[in-house]
């Protein structure tokens, strides 16, 4: 690259100006190369200092630099000097010649730096960078903020991701300032274990070769930030900190000189180790050295993204330039990048000669910058790759929750548009070649077998309506939470506060890990890609839904005397023993709640007296394996936290202190599921509860739609009662594919598909939603249970259910749910009493109609706050999930239960 007519013609103000010329020269395939003995220079204020090496003949320097600065060379005497047009004494830059001995000018290793520096050094050794195995890197940039290279960078990843479900994709957030993936990916795990900056600093102190033991070391804790099949680099574990940044890639390059591009080559190899095929880097805007490490080495594919405006262009057009600089030092080529042109508004986009301009604008500039290949093809390749996409108003403010943040970007135009544009540059050698499912295969729904079908179906729900009939071979369903669950804490013990309403799957989960004895278990159980926990994990559980039976009774004193024979503890507590401290430190309060409750973890494990919890720490420590507390179904002690105060500070204390103090202990030795209901929480948690509830939102146990959908096909796979509708992909099958598999159980509407009835699916979970937007997994059991039940003497030649069995099976759900929901929530119970005994009474009503049965504003308020009653222009509706079962009557024409549900779920998210 020559220097730059700008630059030739520009005068020389300053000594900025003299460096600015000098950093355009280059000893290799540039242009200006110096005379061999010229080692260095450095331009300051005070002069312009030469190093040469002790044979080289000052006069060639001076002929060389004549020729970069022509008549600004001036002579006084033996003197050589730069004249600047400068005032006063600083108009001369004296010219000053250092010779070396040929050993002081041993070479240097090339780094790329878009910076200006005063200090050049021109005997540099290039890199020889060859193909790389392994992981293909793909970096975007883009030279200003707020283009949408991160939504790029995200949806090029996710859609990579969905591709090959045996190979995830490594996504790095390389943006230290602005960490809009960090961020993001916060919403989803509040917890990072390893980040992009630990990366920096581990590997910086690393002496073993190819910084292998922290590679090693950053995988491992890479397990624990896979968020479906990404796995997430944050920049920071800290993202309150963003001002605390102790290293930066310039100090890991120093500390390994000889290679220019070591930061590509980490992340490289931690993909690998990964089982990563492709890692995408998000980079600072701007021309920053962690950008230059994979902008300009060989074997990255880049990606620059831009909008249309003269000056975005402009500034890539800069960019481009001083890329194709360091490129013609090197006089190695980089792979032809790609230039995304996004935010074009529509109008623009379908004017060809706007975006042809734009186009030859940048082809020509990469033609300029860029090294070339000679080519025996007709149609060399060019030198830039370009694509468009128009401007979409619903990414301009995208949320920052992860999972909606993808599901808004699934569903809009981007994610497509990208994958089309990026598609005929991008060669996808990625993609799945395995076979397709072989269920894919298999026949439909065999209609001769529909009564015994309907049976087994039926036989089925009954065993999962409560957790205690469960087969102790069968697995619940993998749903997101668990999902969640089991594959965030690979690496160190959870530590979370599981929320959910009764008949959502708490004491189930409760079981279910006590069935399987360890968290090591679990995560091999739970995890779709055979991840396992590095720790054993084994569980110590402190309370728990054991009254109903001795089935989970045995099981909880099992583990309790496996972790007190494991830790060499006494005979630990008994539950009757446990719940009796508990009430008695409620009515005397001898201990702290903190104290008491860290005390008694301590004997359930056999550890007693004042240090009993050091004691306990000590040899959890001791036996290099971590121990996992479970707390489930204490609503059975804490009987009425809402009214009771002691209460209410038990719950407290161990909601928030006992996990802050468990996160506090040096290793983090102990973790903790504390399985609890959601109405509890709200009793003990009084300030701040929004904040509280979105730390552990991923591990709540509620159930969306698609949690449903799947739900049902799962129970109807796994009873037998149809065949192989259900895989554990089939989360992951497009909603068309999922809408064929529920048709073969309940049709695609209430009646013929061509029926003016409503959508089967849309119905059913309409009516056996609260009026909060809530659904319980135990109502669609007792639901699906019911309806089997009732179809198998009704047999429909293209579905499993009947529109009839369905409809019939509201009594049976809501007249369950009546009477358990006041079970749960107390303040329900003599409002639902007022109802019963008022048979007959009316919805929709007024609060004029509720005040004649002694139903008030107070009791309209809770109806409301617990989904049981919508009110709209002051009347009161209450769905059929609780309508039945409270006897009431419906007045006037059907009401649309759809929309109902519709409208209550779009005021619950207000």
């Amino acid at each position: 690259m020559n220097i730059p007519e700008s630059i030739k013609t520009s005068q020389l103000l300053s000594w900025i100006d003299v460096a600015r010329r000098l950093y355009f020269s280059s000893p290799f395939g540039g242009a200006n190369p110096p005379p061999k003995g010229v080692v260095s220079t450095n331009a300051y204020w005070n002069s312009l200092s030469i190093r040469i090496v002790e044979s080289q003949k000052e006069i060639e320097v001076i002929n060389w630099l004549e020729s970069i600065f022509t008549s600004w060379i001036k002579k006084d005497g033996d003197k050589y000097f730069i004249k600047l047009a400068s005032p006063g004494e600083y108009s001369d830059l004296p010219i000053n010649f250092l010779r070396v001995s040929e050993a002081a000018a041993k070479p240097k290793f090339f780094k790329p730096i878009a910076a200006l520096e005063g200090m050049k050094n021109y005997n540099i050794k290039f890199p020889e960078r060859e193909e790389k195995d392994g992981a293909r890197v793909v970096a975007f940039h883009s030279v200003k903020g707020g283009v949408g290279r991160t939504t790029a960078a995200i949806s090029f990843a996710y859609e990579k991701s969905l591709l090959n479900e045996n190979h995830p994709v490594l996504l790095v957030d390389g943006d230290f300032e602005a960490p809009g993936i960090s961020y993001l990916a916060n919403s989803r795990k509040k917890e990072a274990t390893i980040s992009f900056e630990d990366v920096l600093s581990l590997t910086h102190a690393d002496p073993s070769d190819n910084f292998q033991v922290s590679i090693d070391f950053i995988a491992e804790r890479m397990a624990d930030q896979k968020i479906d099949n990404i796995y997430v680099l944050p920049a920071k574990r800290l993202l309150n900190d963003l001002s605390g940044f102790a290293i930066r890639p310039e100090n890991l390059l120093s500390a390994r000189d000889d290679n220019t591009y070591v930061l590509v080559d980490i992340i490289r190899n931690i993909a690998n180790k990964l089982g990563c095929k492709l890692a995408v880097v998000d980079l600072r805007a701007g021309l920053v050295d962690v950008a230059l490490q994979f902008l300009t080495e060989p074997n990255v594919d880049r990606v620059f993204v831009t909008t249309a405006s003269g000056q975005s262009i402009s500034a890539l057009s800069s960019m481009i330039s001083s890329l194709g600089m360091i490129e013609s030092q090197t006089n190695i080529k980089c792979r032809q990048p790609y230039i995304l042109v996004n935010q074009v508004p529509v109008q623009s986009m379908l004017n060809k000669t706007f975006t042809g301009e734009i186009a030859n604008k940048l082809i020509k500039k990469g033609e300029e910058a860029f090294l070339t290949i000679q080519s025996d093809t007709e149609n060399p390749e060019p030198s830039v790759a370009i694509g468009f996409m128009h401007h979409m108003n619903d990414l301009v403010a995208m949320t920052d929750d992860w999972d909606l943040f993808l599901k808004v970007l699934s569903s809009s135009s981007f994610s497509s548009g990208l994958s089309t544009s990026i598609g005929s540059w991008w060669s996808d050698d990625l993609t799945n070649s395995e076979e397709k499912n072989e269920n894919e295969n298999k026949p439909p729904y065999d209609l001769k077998n529909h009564t015994e079908s309907c049976q087994k179906l039926h036989e089925f729900s009954q065993l999962y309506e409560v957790a205690e009939t469960i087969p102790s071979s069968n697995k619940p369903l993998i749903t997101p939470p668990l999902q969640r669950l089991a594959s965030d804490f690979i690496n160190q013990p959870p530590i979370v506060i599981v929320e959910g309403s009764k008949g959502t799957g708490k004491t189930l989960t409760y079981r279910f890990l006590l069935e399987k004895k360890n968290w090591s278990n679990v995560t091999e159980d739970l995890s779709y890609d055979e991840i396992k926990a590095t720790y054993e994990g084994m569980f110590l559980p402190l309370v728990g839904s054991v009254t109903n039976g001795t089935f989970l009774l045995d099981m909880s004193n099992d583990a309790r005397r496996e972790v007190s024979k494991k830790l060499g503890g006494k005979k630990p507590l008994t539950f009757s023993e446990t719940e009796e401290k508990i009430k008695s430190n409620l009515e005397r309060k001898t201990l702290s709640w903190s104290d008491f409750w860290l005390k008694l973890i301590a004997e359930t494990a056999g550890f007693y007296g004042e240090k009993a919890w050091s004691n306990f720490i000590e040899s959890v420590v001791k036996s290099k394996d971590k121990i996992i507390i479970l707390v489930e179904g204490l609503e059975e002690i804490l009987t009425n936290p809402y009214s009771e105060i002691s209460e209410s500070e038990a719950l407290l204390s161990l909601l928030r202190e006992i996990p802050l103090r468990l996160r506090e202990e040096a290793g983090r030795p102990v973790g903790l599921i504390f399985l609890v209901r959601a109405d509890m929480v709200e009793a003990a948690i009084t300030q701040n509860l929004a904040q509280f509830r979105a730390s552990y939102a991923n591990y709540s146990l509620t159930w969306r739609d698609v949690d449903i959908k799947e739900l049902v096909v799962w129970m109807c796979t796994k009873s037998d009662a149809t065949e192989g509708l259900w895989t554990p992909t089939w989360r992951k099958k497009n909603v068309e594919d999922q809408d064929s598999d529920l048709k073969k159980i309940w049709g695609l509407k209430l009646g013929g598909d061509k029926s003016r009835e409503a959508r089967s699916a849309e119905w059913v979970i309409s009516v056996l939603t609260d009026l909060t937007g809530n659904l319980t997994a135990r109502d669609l059991v007792r639901f699906i249970g019911a309806a089997a039940l009732e179809a198998s003497s009704k047999l429909m030649p293209d579905r499993l259910l009947s529109p009839a069995s369905l409809k019939n099976a509201v009594k049976f759900t809501s007249e369950k749910k009546v009477e358990e929901y006041p079970k749960e929530v107390r303040q329900l119970q003599p409002i639902f009493e007022k109802f019963t005994k008022a048979s007959g009474f009316s919805t929709p009503f007024s609060r004029i109609d509720a005040k004649k049965i002694d139903i008030l504003d107070p009791d309209l308020e809770i109806l409301e706050k617990y989904g049981v009653a919508y009110q709209d222009d002051g009347i009161f509706e209450v769905p059929e999930l609780f309508r039945v079962g409270l006897q009431m009557k419906r007045e006037g024409a059907r009401p649309n239960i759809i929309s109902l549900t519709k409208r209550a779920r779009d005021r619950a998210k207000g």
